[in-house]
């Protein structure tokens, strides 16, 4: 459990208390992470009456939803926003290639304005 703390970021104490529910995340001396961010999510710690408490189970939120985010990263599911600016990016420029060529510089100019104003300084003219 301690090098399970140590790799995921979740504490002794809820893997404990997943353990003694009966978490299927524990079979012999190993911990399965998929399944114990499964059961943790489903079932949250109890509010307790200090503030610490709220401050702990608001980190194990935290913390479950990095866990759920590299899970899905790991299955392709999540793409990193630089690759999906870069490729908007490059289609972007593809299109603004194929209009360059094939519309008379009027419209170019005008479909080029346009698109500036929802895109941003990305879209340029040829």
């Amino acid at each position: 459990m301690g090098a399970a703390e140590s790799l995921w970021g979740i504490p002794v104490g809820e893997q404990r208390r997943a353990k003694a529910a009966g978490c299927a995340a524990f079979k012999g001396s190993r911990v399965f992470r998929e399944p114990l961010i499964l059961w943790l999510k489903e079932n949250p710690p109890a509010p307790g009456a200090g503030d610490g408490d709220n401050l702990r189970a608001a980190k194990l939120a935290v913390q479950i939803k990095l866990l759920e985010n590299q899970l899905s990263r790991e299955r392709g599911l999540l793409v990193e926003k630089a690759v999906v600016a870069e490729e908007w990016g490059f289609w972007v420029g593809a299109l603004f290639e194929i209009i360059g060529r094939h519309a008379d510089r009027d419209l170019f100019n005008r479909i080029s304005s346009e698109l500036k104003a929802k895109l941003g300084t990305r879209a340029t003219t040829p």
